[in-house]
């Protein structure tokens, strides 16, 4: 079982474009140092998403590393308390200042450290907006792409990779009960953000809760609301920080000089300068960091064991797909290949 968590240190870290505007939430966890909900990797790319003793996903990266083959086992349980419409409609729709994120950035963390069956372990997380996709600055971001909830391939070269999400379970019909009644909070402009959680050894995030949510805004034919779940690597933070400060000072010190000289425009470039200093300052602190995996106890053996018992045909047929593909992107989107 899982370790319980101790007390969380909140902090709201405010967005860089508009004065009171939220741009995330840090959360400074304790305790513990192996969570319930985790990864698990046995090397060579082969890794393990299990809660508990429940294995909920088997993957394994590409040796040419353009991806990695995936096959899940449908036992995902969000670890997110069901939200109620009251509770829905209590929070109301989201604004620009930010602070409708910022209510249900505040009730996930709630839940997640409130339960023992959840991903967070003991170091700093990030639960920031929306997801930035490739398209940004649009009036209407595009809407996430879901992947196959039972097998398939994560595409680290497809055009809609920053879109990618991957579901945990299966994605409800549009006519259940359930998602009929987030279709009409989509319509209302009340339905609660989807939770994702970022994983690095996937390059992708999956779906940590709200897979109703995400099925009723995509049967509605929009985007749905996102909130997204990451882990902060300190060491990242510092380095970023440092890279963002050197070229700032470099920067500044050559456009005071055009400002000095009465260069056309300089002071107009000197404020650019400034405010997009203060925007990479803020991302640095809300950027994705490395998720971090536990050995998988018995290494590649084991994999292969569970593998076999929740996926029997599943690692022969990755093991033979497309052979000799070679190190290039395969030109018809098939599975490169992966060694035994």
């Amino acid at each position: 079982m899982a370790e319980t968590k101790s007390a969380v240190r909140r902090t709201n870290l405010p967005a860089s474009s508009a004065q009171g505007a939220w741009a995330a939430l840090v959360l400074d966890v304790g305790e513990p140092t192996r969570p319930a909900l985790r990864m698990e990797a046995a090397g060579r790319g082969l890794l393990v998403l299990r809660r508990d003793d429940a294995v909920l996903l088997l993957a394994r990266v590409a040796d040419d590393h353009f991806g990695v083959a995936y096959a899940s086992t449908g036992h995902h349980r969000p670890p997110v308390p069901p939200i109620r419409a009251a509770r829905a409609a209590a929070f109301g729709t989201a604004d620009t200042g930010g602070a409708w994120h910022a209510r249900w950035a505040h009730h996930f963390a709630t839940a997640l450290t409130g339960t023992d069956a959840g991903p967070l372990h003991a170091g700093r997380w990030v639960i920031g907006g929306d997801v930035e996709y490739l398209n940004v600055g649009v009036t209407r971001p595009p809407a996430p792409v879901p992947l196959r909830h039972d097998r398939g391939w994560i595409d680290w070269f497809s055009g809609d990779r920053h879109r990618q999400v991957l579901p945990l379970r299966p994605l409800a019909n549009p006519d259940d009960g359930r998602v009929k009644a987030y279709r009409k909070q989509f319509r209302e402009g009340v339905l609660p953000p989807v939770l994702l959680w970022w994983i690095s050894g996937l390059d992708c995030h999956v779906v940590l809760d709200g897979h109703d949510r995400l099925a009723a805004a995509l049967a509605e034919d929009g985007p749905p609301p996102l909130l997204r779940l990451s882990s902060v690597s300190q060491r990242q933070v510092d380095a970023d920080t440092d890279t963002a400060v050197r070229r700032y000072a470099t920067t500044t010190e050559a456009v005071r000089h055009q400002v000095a000289a009465g260069t056309p425009g300089a002071a107009e470039a000197l404020a650019a300068t400034h405010r997009r200093f203060a925007r990479e300052l803020g991302g640095v602190g809300t950027g994705y960091g490395t998720s971090r995996a536990w050995p998988l106890r018995g290494g590649p053996a084991t994999w292969h064991r569970l593998a076999e018992a929740h996926a029997p045909d599943w690692p022969a047929e990755i093991t033979t797909a497309d052979d000799g593909c070679g190190r290039r992107p395969p030109p018809d989107g098939r599975r490169p290949h992966l060694s035994p």
